[in-house]
């Protein structure tokens, strides 16, 4: 998918599907989980990124923080569901 400069993180950002986020978070790299009709770099909502060896995840699978995600953060007005970012190389 299109790479984009973000000028919250002050590098290029890139999209990711579900699967391939699921593939690197398990790897320990940080995913950002943002709700589909957001932008990126918004004063509204920032994405949240989430460790697997972070200090508020390390107890939690990736499939269980996609959906506490989604229950608190996507509705009709953010977006139905999740858009998984990383930091592109």
């Amino acid at each position: 998918m299109e790479k984009f400069y973000s000028h919250d993180l002050k590098c290029m950002v890139q999209q990711i599907c579900k699967r391939t986020a699921r593939k690197l978070f398990n790897e320990g790299k940080d995913i950002y989980f943002l709700s589909s009709k957001m932008r990126f770099d918004n004063v509204w909502m920032p994405p949240m990124c989430a460790q697997k060896d972070g200090f508020s995840f390390s107890d939690y699978s990736f499939d269980q923080i996609c959906n506490f995600y989604e229950i608190y953060n996507c509705d009709n007005y953010r977006g139905r569901y999740t858009h998984f970012f990383v930091k592109a190389d």
